[in-house]
């Protein structure tokens, strides 16, 4: 038989392929072929369909073994392998560490996975295709594996797999998730109030539980409602500026806003916005800060600081800070130059302070600084300056040191106030208590001079009386009846001046028949004493008025005839006694000579500082009108 292809060269130059099919026809006696029969066919129209064939068949080759996609065909009986991509090599063999080769089953590919495998085929031999996911951990890769059976005659010829790498669309769906997970937990658990509302129709989407916790609203009652619904905005007309910023620009950024909470009360949050668009919908996503607590404490820290501002001003006083290395002083607002302590032509600085400083008073407090070390930063220190008016004042002076890690001096901190008035005072309280000594002395003599030389010398003339009376008795008609009389006169006289002194000292009625009773008779007294008219005029008075107040009141009104009995030379005194309202109300005028109220000075005489310390004791007022040449009106008040 003779069956061969070949080329031939046509009449016109081409090659042609052919193919000759053919029998021998006769031999000779040794077998040699004498003769063939046969055909030539023109196969040149097969030929070059086989090469295109061909050619498309190397170029799907190519085509298979370059994509990135794994790409593998699998006998349909024992499921081993009978051809594969590099890919698919890459990522199955590399991920289980053997080598590939045709025919391998599940089993010696991976053990460990033969089941997936063999479960994955079978599906595709029942249902013609199937699609799975698998991990390969080793590699860090996960691919999604396409399969589908190849048909012929009725009969599954192999089963044909795609692997798509998807490792990337994993991790981003990974990530997608955990994105969304925290940007749930974020909107959930935020302590900031958070909304998401329709662009369109201005409805709650979702709220968070701090916008739940700061509205006062449940849930149900927000969602699916719109702000105008529930009457949250106090300024319904700020919330549209807000949307048309937010379409315009995209977002808008601390903004203050007033909303109003269930129970109707009205707070202040700062809020944010920005616009998103969720499945297609526009809607703003809104994040607010309630700042009403922040807002009132910043209120209050202000008002604070003005209260101390004034107090300090007020008060005389001034805060400072010296830099040591400079010498400078920051005085504190304007209270330095109401105290006078600089020029203006001076220097701020320590120094030019310390000149200032009385010589007696200025090594002390140079010292009081100099001992600041880290562990004694605190100082007080008082001292006297030079007023530059000329006069001087008392400062008291507190501050703390700043010390640096190696324990030199930077800077100082304190503050100092004007205790001129305070100083004065306690000078005025010891001369007060000196002269207090001194008039408590001068009363005891005059008292001890008054018992001496008159109370002491009648007793002693009523003794003589007595015993010349006495030595008379044996002749009764012969004694003096004018001695007997005398004698008499004498005693009663005594007796008097005894009940007087003793009234002057302590007052029985105040203690027995009440302050009304008390005040007359010494208004009585005064006006037989000193030859002055008196109008005394008393309205009822409490029952239970206090002691200390009646005799705090009783004494006052004894000081105030005293002063116009020795220096007014009134001629006329009005005195009124009265309650009104809550009050105890003593008045004493008098048509005298009158003083200078404002000039009066405590060095002459202690009546006045008296009364008012007393009033001062048990918290009632005081108050002195006088003009020279107009009388004087003085009146005391306490509770009654």
């Amino acid at each position: 038989m003779l069956d061969c292809e070949f080329r031939l060269r046509t009449k016109d130059g081409r090659y042609k392929w052919y193919q000759m099919r053919g029998k021998v026809a006769r031999r000779d006696r040794t077998g040699t072929p004498l003769q063939l029969s046969g055909m030539v066919f023109d196969i040149h129209a097969r030929k070059a369909r086989e090469e295109e064939l061909a050619k498309s068949r190397d170029q799907l080759l190519s085509l298979i073994q370059s994509s990135p996609d794994s790409m593998a065909l699998v006998d349909p009986l024992r499921f081993g392998l009978v051809t594969f991509n590099k890919a698919f090599a890459e990522v199955i063999f590399s991920a289980h560490g053997i080598h590939p080769m045709s025919g391998m089953p599940p089993e010696e590919i991976a053990p460990e996975a033969a089941g997936w495998w063999n479960e994955f085929y079978r599906e595709v031999v029942e249902n013609g295709n199937a699609r799975r996911c698998c991990e390969f951990p080793s590699i860090r890769k996960t691919l999604q594996f396409f399969a589908s059976s190849i048909v012929r005659n009725g009969q599954i010829q192999a089963i044909c797999i795609f692997g798509h790498d998807i490792t990337n669309r994993k991790e981003m769906e990974t990530a997608l998730r955990l994105s969304e997970e925290k940007f749930q937990k974020v909107f959930r658990e935020s302590p900031l109030a958070i909304a998401l509302t329709s662009i369109r129709d201005h409805r709650y989407i979702e709220v968070n539980d701090a916008f739940i916790e700061a509205t006062g609203y449940g849930r149900d009652e927000i969602i699916g409602k719109t702000p105008l619904d529930i009457g949250l905005w106090v300024k319904p007309e700020q919330r549209m500026e807000i949307i048309k910023d937010i379409i315009w620009n995209g977002d808008v950024r601390n903004r203050e806003i007033l909303y109003r909470t269930k129970n109707g009360e009205v707070r202040e949050a700062s809020g944010s916005a920005a616009l998103i668009n969720i499945n297609g919908e526009p809607c703003m996503i809104g994040v607010s800060l309630d700042i009403t607590d922040r807002k009132r404490a910043i209120k209050a820290v202000q008002e604070s600081e003005e209260r101390l501002r004034i107090a300090i001003e007020s008060g005389h006083m001034y805060s400072f800070e010296w830099d040591v290395a400079t010498d400078l002083v920051q005085w504190s607002g304007q209270s330095v130059n109401t105290l006078y302590l600089l020029d203006d032509n001076m220097a701020h600085t320590k120094h030019a302070l310390i000149e200032r400083i009385q010589p007696e008073y200025r090594q002390k407090y140079i010292n009081c600084l100099n001992s600041l070390t880290p562990e004694k930063p605190d100082y007080k220190a008082v001292f006297r300056i030079r007023h530059r008016n000329g006069r001087t004042v008392w400062l008291e002076e507190s501050g703390r040191a700043v010390f640096d890690p190696e324990g030199t001096l930077l800077k100082v901190i304190g503050i100092t106030s004007d205790v001129t008035e305070g100083r004065e005072s306690e000078r005025m309280l010891r001369e007060l208590s000196r002269r207090l000594i001194t008039t408590q002395e001068d009363e005891r003599r005059r008292i001890a001079r008054e018992l001496h030389d008159h109370i002491g010398q009648e007793a002693a003339l009523l003794c003589v009386l007595a015993q010349r009376i006495v030595s008379d008795e044996a002749d009764p008609e012969h004694m003096p009846r004018s001695d007997v009389h005398d004698l008499y006169r004498r005693i009663k006289a005594l007796g008097t001046d005894i009940s007087n002194l003793s009234h002057r000292l302590h007052s029985s009625e105040l203690a027995f028949l009440g302050l009304a009773v008390a005040a007359e008779r010494l208004c009585r007294d005064f006006a037989e004493q000193y030859r002055i008219d008196i109008d005394y005029q008393v309205k009822p008075l409490p029952a239970a008025l206090d002691r200390s107040k009646s005799l705090c009141m009783y004494r006052v009104l004894q000081e105030a005839l005293q002063n116009v009995g020795k220096h007014s030379h009134a001629t006329q005194v009005i005195v009124e006694l009265q309650a009104i309202g809550e009050e105890v109300i003593l008045v004493v005028r008098d048509n005298g000579e009158g003083f200078d109220a404002e000039k009066t000075d405590y060095e002459a005489g202690l009546g006045l500082l008296s009364m008012r310390e007393r009033l001062n004791l048990v918290g009632g007022r005081f108050a002195i009108a006088s003009r020279p040449g107009a009388g004087t009106k003085l009146t005391a008040c306490v509770a009654a």
